[in-house]
């Protein structure tokens, strides 16, 4: 499973019910459940963090997110936003949702942990909704 930016973002920020569907999901790593992200979800939840004026967080969520047990945070290719363009063409996807599409195509993953819908449109790959 792919987990995308707003899992660790909600988790981090929201007290409700979505903050808590985001945890839950998390556990589930810690519990065992085999995950992986790209360095660019760290990168797009220091954004978030920051432009939501909780910059002061973002150290702790960030080491967080690393030390989750059972997850796997890679590097990309080079070459990512190249095939990511493809996927932004075909599937009318924004810049950063056709990144992880392409990240998880990298790493042969067909599942993605996202509050974002946008994925659902991709034929092959199976969202986890919160």
């Amino acid at each position: 499973m792919y987990i995308d930016a707003n899992i660790f973002a909600f988790a981090a920020m929201l007290p409700g019910a979505e903050g808590a569907k985001a945890r839950k999901l998390l556990e589930t790593v810690v519990k065992g459940r085999k995950a992986l992200t790209s360095a660019l979800t760290i990168d797009e939840v220091m954004w978030v963090l920051r432009k939501s004026d909780r910059a002061t967080e973002t150290r702790t969520v960030v080491e967080n997110i690393y030390a989750l047990p059972n997850l796997e945070i890679k590097e990309v290719a080079a070459s990512l936003p190249l095939r990511a363009l493809d996927f932004m063409e075909r599937h009318k996807l924004k810049p950063r949702d056709a990144l992880h599409l392409a990240a998880m195509e990298q790493f042969n993953i067909h599942e993605i942990a996202s509050d974002d819908a946008d994925f659902d449109r991709i034929p092959g790959i199976k969202r986890m909704k919160l």
